[in-house]
This record gives structure tokens, sequence and C-alpha cells, in this order.
């Protein structure tokens, strides 16, 4: 009957959230008690009804309107937490569209402006011309610091120890954690002493040192054999004729006589050349004396002499010093990455294996270098300049200790590393200027019949002498290979050593376990010069 209660239910407030969705409309000419007609839905013309209990009704709208706020609310913090995880991809289309690739295409366009951070880059080609160059690698410069001053960052000179990594106690560079991984953490060894692990490419315990000159001298180095990468001229184009030592501003620094081989106009090469000393270099600069001879200069001293010769075949072989010369290549930092030994070991050439005493893998890898017939040395860490902000490792020789401290310290390690005919030091640019605790650490070895290779990680380093002067067999680094941590580049150092040997009769390399200083060993064994022997250090005259 209408206008009778259904059984069981209550007639929808006027303010439900529903509205009265679902009622049946009511009759005509019925109202509902909310005083709503049935027929148009609008209220009776009693506009001041009341519901029971005397309160005003309220209009529907207002839950809608709340409604449709809140669902804007609950939108809205969604989206700022999917921009908080995920970041705005307006940001990523940017940065995508801001990347260049790694070889710039043939193209009329104007050259892009250059990145921020990166210098401009000089003579870009005209319209016709060839196409451009691939681009510079984003390779770090090395640091320019004033000797003196407190240095960082990673070794940029033969003067300085240029081995692979900053100091242990802060982060691993990005171009030297080759894994993506940070440094392990701190462990105790066996004996409760403490050390860091290290992962191929990431190698603790390493020093910064100061030689602007000889620094200068390898960006020029890397520059030029990026020079000849981007021209895509074989590596054989550019020969190492001469290599002499010179000394000035209280450095010493490798004076280098170049011949560089084209097919035609030296103009390209000429500007491509000082393209990539702009990009790698502050100090550096190129003059060219004449249609066939360039002059680079670091810090206005000369470094590089370069001869233009027009390319005709295979260049004339050099001359060798009587009795053949011979090189030693010593590989720094043995102990941590077995797999870096088995590559090392199986290589068709002896290189000489120099172990820290108390890395995680001493004995293993001493002993499989035994097995393999390559020489063992000591790797002894010795105390930096900037210690103790950089740490040379557990077991140091530090110059404020007694001397009968740095004796046990040294027949320890003689204990620890298996085999070993021969002992260098690991970083000690301060260490190695005492006289007085190298002379003790040369007499700690009297009566085991090892030699001493002085590291030469200072210029002013006094272990050679005393070692001479203790009747030890002494020797002195006359190359690092992997200042700079890239393949070409490494593989020219190889060169520069040999031809050190070849002008003076024998040279000593030292490079470290890097994934690139192997892969230069591996293919320098298929392209190096046949003239020059590799041998151990103990077959070199002392």
């Amino acid at each position: 009957m209408a206008g009778e209660k259904t059984p069981g239910k209550k007639p929808p407030r006027k303010d439900d959230a529903k509205g009265g969705t679902g009622r049946k409309p009511a009759q005509s000419g019925q109202s509902d008690k909310s005083g709503k007609s049935g027929k148009s839905g609008k209220p009776s013309g009693t506009s001041g009804s009341r519901r029971s209990g005397g309160k005003r009704g309220k209009p529907t709208l207002t839950p809608l309107v709340a409604r449709a706020v809140l669902a804007i609310c609950v939108a809205a913090t969604l989206l700022v937490m999917l921009l908080f995880v995920f970041g705005s991809p307006v940001k990523q289309f940017t940065d995508s569209g801001a990347r260049k690739p790694a070889v710039a295409e043939k193209s009329d366009r104007k050259p892009q402006a250059p990145q921020p951070g990166q210098k401009p880059q000089k003579g870009e080609p005209k319209r016709g011309e060839q196409a451009e160059l691939p681009q510079l690698p984003q390779f770090p410069q090395l640091p320019q610091t004033p000797v003196g001053d407190a240095p960082r960052g990673e070794a940029a000179t033969d003067q300085a120890k240029g081995d692979a990594d900053a100091d242990a106690s802060q982060p691993a560079q990005p171009e030297r954690a080759a894994n993506g991984k940070p440094a392990p953490a701190d462990t105790g060894g066996a004996d409760g002493e403490v050390r860091q692990p290290v992962t191929p490419g990431n190698l603790p315990y390493e020093e910064t040192l100061d030689a602007p000159v000889e620094a200068g001298v390898k960006q020029v180095d890397y520059a030029l054999v990026q020079t000849v990468t981007r021209l895509g001229l074989g590596r054989d184009r550019l020969r190492l004729a001469s290599i002499e030592n010179r000394q000035a501003k209280g450095q010493t620094f490798h004076f280098q006589r170049m011949e560089m081989r084209l097919d035609g106009a030296p103009d390209r090469f000429v500007q491509t050349l000082k393209e990539t000393l702009a990009a790698w270099s502050d100090t550096a600069n190129v003059e060219q004396r004449a249609d066939d001879l360039l002059i680079v200069t670091v810090d206005g001293l000369p470094t590089h002499e370069i001869s233009l010769l027009l390319y005709e075949g295979a260049p004339p072989p050099v001359a060798v010093a009587p009795g053949g010369a011979r090189l030693a290549i010593v590989i720094d930092d043995i102990g941590e990455s077995m797999s870096a030994a088995r590559d090392l070991a199986a290589l068709d050439y002896p290189v000489t294996f120099s172990v820290w005493p108390r890395s995680t893998h001493a004995r293993e890898a001493a002993e499989l270098a035994h097995k393999a017939r390559r020489e063992v040395m000591i790797h002894l860490p010795m105390e930096p300049v900037r210690y103790p902000q950089v740490k040379p490792g557990p077991g140091a020789i530090l110059s404020g200790q007694q001397p009968q401290e740095m004796a046990a310290l040294v027949r320890d390690a003689v204990r620890r590393v298996p085999y070993a005919v021969g002992l260098n030091n690991h970083m000690g640019s301060r260490a190695t200027q005492n006289a007085a605790a190298m002379r003790t650490v040369c007499e700690a070895l009297d009566g085991t019949g090892m030699f001493v290779l002085d590291s030469m990680t200072h210029p002013a380093s006094k272990l050679y002498f005393e070692a001479k002067r203790a009747g030890l067999p002494a020797y002195k680094r006359n190359v690092f290979l992997d200042v700079i941590a890239d393949k070409r580049n490494i593989m020219f150092q190889l060169d520069k050593a040999a031809r050190i040997a070849q002008a003076e009769g024998q040279a000593i390399a030292i490079g470290h376990p890097l994934p690139e200083t192997v892969a230069a060993l591996k293919e320098w064994a298929r392209t190096r010069d046949r003239t020059v022997t590799i041998v151990t250090v103990r077959q070199l005259v002392h």
C-alpha cells in the first residue's frame, strides 16, 4: 500500500551518501516523509519542512564534493609517491635526450655546444668535409697538484707511484670500481690484524704523490694514443724513436723523440692532437716548429719532439744495444685477486710477482707463481707522506718505529711470502726518504740473498743507495705502466719501457693486476718488439 513502510527497511535519509539511489519513485501526488515530491523529485511547496528530529535537510551535493576532494587528495598522494620512487619522467626524457653517441654521425648540421664540464673542441669540420671524429672517452684528468701540497686521487706520475686507487679510508673511485661494488669492509685476519680485502680493480692502500711535469708527460702520451685511435690509424704509425731522462724544476721526467707516419698532409693530425690535448691537460701545449716537426711542452718544458713523416710501410729497425736489450716487468699488489694471478702466470713471457705479505692469498699466490716458474718478490708496505690519512696497510715500515721493530717487520714479511728472492716498497714516499730507516730494512735482509728494487715513489728515495751500501743487489724502477688504466695507453708504456731497454741495455717496468693491465700484457705478447728480451729482475745487471 502506498505510503506504508517496507518491513525491516528504513527509508533512506536525504543526506545518505547514496542519495536515495535504488528507491522507487513515489506515486504521483504523494510525497515521502522528507517532503520530496514523488513526481518531480523536488521539495514540496513547504520549503521549511523539517525532518523528524527538527533538523533542516542538507543538499545532496555536499557528499559528492567531499568524495571528489578525497579522490583528488588520494590521487595526488599516489602521484607524489610514484615520482619519489621512480623519478620524474620529464627529467629522464631530458637526460636521455642529452646523451651523445660514442661516435658522431655524418651530418651537415652545425656542431652542438659542448656539455657542461667539457671543453669545446676546436676545428670542427665544415660542410662537405670528412665525418666528425669519435668523441673523446670520459676518462678523468690526472691531478695537477703542485709540489709540496697534499695530493689526492689517483697517482699521476712515474716519480710518484701511480697505482690503481685512492687510499683505503675513502670510497673507491668510479673508474677503478670495475665491478660497480663498494670496497668490502675491513676484516680481521687469523692473527687478529686488520686487513681490507680487495676486488679486482679496487686495490687499497695506495697514495698519491707530486711530480707535475711527469704527470703532464703521461697525459701527453695518452693524448697521442687517443689521437691515433680517433684518426683510425694503426698503433705502429706512432713510433718512439728515443727516450732520455731530463731534470728541471727539481723533477726528473722522460723526454721522448717520436715519429708519426701519415698518409698525407699533417693538418688533420695536428688539429686532432690539439683538440685532444685541450681535453686532457691544462698544462700541455703543442707548437708546430716546421711543416714536419711538432714540439709539445708541459709547464713550458719541452717533453715530446714529434717528426711528421710520410707513411712508407714499416719503420726502419731500431739499433739494439750490444748484448741485447732486456726488460723486467714487475706486477705489484699480488695476493688478493687470484684470477689475475692465474692470468699473469699464463703469459708466454715471465713477469715478476710482488706479493703483499699480509694479503688474503699471499702464500697461495706465491706458490702459484713458483709452480709457474715466475719470480717472487715481497711488496713491503712503507709510510707515505700523507700518513695517517693515507694508510699503507698492516705491517708497514713507519718512520717513528724503533730499529728493532722495523727489522722484526721485515723478517715477518720474509716468513709470510715463500720463494721470495727480492723486495720492493709499497708506497713509502716518506719512509724511503729516511736513510736510517732504509738502512735498517736493508740490514734486516742480510743473509737472505735477496735483492732490493726501489719503486721510486719519491724522487728523494734513499732505498736504492742504502741497499747498495749494504752490499745487496739493487735496482730502480724506470716506468709505471698503468698510471692511466687504459689498455692502449698501457701498451704504449710497455713500448716506452722496451725503448728504454734498447737505449740503456735494460729497464724495469711496474704495473698492477688491473683488468686493463692484464689485457694489455696479453695483447702486447703478440705485438711486442722481439728484439727486447723479457727477463726476471735477478737477470738484470745491478
